[in-house]
């Protein structure tokens, strides 16, 4: 988080953003300061608690993920999932995956706006070591999930799936 940060305080012709924050906080018990000020939340490969809590399969990690949120904001998430990983939910390359992870994500309060394979370019932009060895090998899945908060998603169409799209 330190580079992180050092990247981001950079001026925004050398790639800063200087409206980025940072803290260090559990997804559980995000900072009561930040609940609901967010118009994009990143989550890049998560891991352990975060991960199921990118994936719904932790409510109260969803809940506060989702909590950061702003009225009209997003939550994207680069992740890797792997059998190692051991969360006993099928490949969001099944079918039906994408309607289980919407299902779960809206009984939050978010909607699963996309879900796809992330883009070597997409992986490789969040600058970490993890993406690194990724894109060396690609041995495992890397996926992209959107989600949006209601007055974000009335404004879209479409809900992706891996190979095909169901119209709303």
């Amino acid at each position: 988080m330190a580079e992180s940060s050092r990247r981001a305080a950079r001026p925004a012709a050398r790639g800063g953003t200087p409206n980025a924050l940072f803290a260090v906080a559990a997804a559980e018990r995000p900072p009561t300061e930040l609940i609901g000020r967010a118009d994009e939340v990143s989550v890049t490969f998560p891991w352990g608690s975060l991960l199921r809590g990118a994936l719904a399969l932790d409510e109260v990690a969803a809940a506060g993920l989702a909590a950061l949120v702003g009225p009209a904001g997003r939550l994207i998430v680069i992740t890797s999932i792997a059998d190692r990983d051991r969360l006993e939910l099928p490949s969001l390359e099944e079918p039906g995956a994408a309607t289980d992870l919407a299902e779960r994500w809206a009984r939050i309060g978010l909607e699963l706006s996309e879900i796809r394979p992330a883009t070597a370019d997409e992986v490789l932009s969040t600058r970490s070591t993890w993406a690194r060895r990724l894109a060396a090998g690609r041995d495992r899945p890397t996926w992209r999930l959107e989600l949006a908060t209601a007055s974000l998603t009335q404004q879209r169409t479409r809900l992706m799936t891996p190979g095909r799209i169901l119209r709303r």
